[in-house]
């Protein structure tokens, strides 16, 4: 039998030949070892089945984990069986989390108006640019930090386009730039220049980080300015993947902590996030259905539509209709 540890980095290599993002790595890792632990005290010859469909009750049951939260594990588990184990499980018949049929929240667009006025920019962060990218182009909040160089194409469309790459699904998708963006991202581009250089000369043996085996493939990338950061963060730090110093790009805490303080400043603390921002264009948009389905680079138009705040349409009331 393997150790906990053997087995959590058969997942992580697994994962990494795929291309994961990081964050799924750690996520899936994470509950691969919880799940390994789990499995210590039940009988060696229960059935895998059996198996999984107790770890997942007990993280509704005893844990009372949100249906997000038991779907991401039950993934991870998945992932474990098909990919690393090599096998494939029969019926799971777990008792499930139940996902509360809340109703999306989209702040209304004078409360975006606050919002933005309240954002403040730090030296290292140009948390109203990025502000303006989740909202004006409907983005999630790990997509404008990651755009590098190559991704700004200015000579698209009339104010120039954003190509946002591996996305949510591994899914490469357009945006165009809004007019109010056009300025200040040229701005942060000289800005993310000026770093480049310095790069260059003091530490010229540190580049970007970059996906997959690039790096490997062309050596020479990881250097050159139309593979740098257009958010780049303020300090060097070691790529996890090739254990080498690089420069990467600023993280999702930066704006997360941006938007929540800008937020408690005007009284909507809670009720705004990056991710509500997304909503908002959403709701806000004049674009039709499939048309914001493209845009925020989703498979489903139900997905689609359930970003859409509801409006009640007017409806002829059976008492008013009595007394008028």
């Amino acid at each position: 039998m393997k150790s906990r540890a053997e087995i959590v980095n058969l997942v992580r290599g697994k994962i990494r030949l795929l291309h994961y993002a990081l964050s799924t790595e750690d996520t899936y890792c994470q509950w691969v070892g919880r799940y390994y632990d789990f499995c210590l005290s039940l009988p060696a010859e229960m059935p895998a089945e059996r198996k999984v469909e107790a770890f997942l009750t007990e993280l509704a049951v005893r844990f009372h984990v949100a249906a997000k939260t038991q779907n991401q594990a039950f993934s991870a588990v998945l992932f474990l069986y098909k990919q690393v184990l090599g096998k494939t499980l029969g019926e799971i018949d777990a008792l499930r989390a139940k996902r509360p049929a809340h109703e999306r929240s989209s702040p209304s667009r004078e409360q975006v108006r606050q919002l933005r006025a309240a954002v403040e920019n730090t030296p290292q962060t140009p948390a109203c640019l990025l502000v303006d990218l989740l909202y004006g182009c409907g983005l999630r909040v790990s997509e404008p930090i990651g755009l590098r160089i190559k991704d700004v194409l200015w000579d698209e469309g009339p104010t120039g386009q954003l190509v946002i790459r591996a996305a949510k699904g591994g899914k490469d998708r357009r945006v165009p730039i809004p007019k109010a963006c056009v300025a200040p991202l040229r701005l942060q581009m000289d800005r993310a220049h000026t770093i480049w250089q310095q790069d260059r000369l003091s530490t010229p043996d540190v580049g970007v980080a970059l996906p997959g085996r690039l790096a490997v493939k062309y050596p020479s990338a990881p250097f050159l300015w139309q593979w740098f950061w257009v958010f780049p963060a303020g300090n060097h730090c070691i790529d996890p993947y090739r254990d080498v110093l690089v420069r990467y790009h600023l993280l999702p805490d930066t704006i997360q902590r941006a938007v929540q303080q800008a937020a408690r400043k005007v009284d909507l603390e809670g009720l705004v996030t990056p991710h509500v921002l997304r909503h908002a264009y959403a709701t806000h948009s004049r674009e039709s259905l499939d048309a914001l389905r493209k845009l925020l680079g989703h498979s489903s138009i139900e997905t689609t539509a359930g970003y859409l705040h509801p409006v009640i349409a007017k409806a002829t009331n059976p008492l008013d209709d009595l007394l008028d």
